[in-house]
């Protein structure tokens, strides 16, 4: 898999909200801002933006898990289904 999204780690900062920056923002390993994350009203804004955070990680960690799994136990299931479709959700046709 080759990667296209910008490379982790990603972190969640609460800044002061300033019209030019949000409350909850995601940060890369380069300066600037990966995105913001608003609150629409239909959850907790904060635990949005940490799942987002950890998105390149649980990437990283869910591809290892199903290829271990093809490695040490080809087997087919709805768990090793729903995990490649989540996989290919996040890295998209090209990926």
């Amino acid at each position: 898999m080759q990667t296209q999204h910008t490379l982790g780690p990603w972190r969640y900062v609460r800044e002061n909200g300033s019209p030019s920056t949000g409350q909850h923002m995601i940060k890369g390993a380069i300066p600037g801002y990966l995105a913001e994350v608003r609150d629409c009203g239909s959850g907790d804004v904060a635990a949005n933006a940490r799942l987002i955070a950890s998105a390149p990680e649980l990437l990283a960690a869910l591809t290892d898990a199903v290829d271990l799994i093809e490695t040490l136990a080809p087997i087919e299931g709805d768990t090793l289904r729903n995990a490649r479709a989540a996989i290919h959700k996040a890295v998209g046709p090209n990926g």
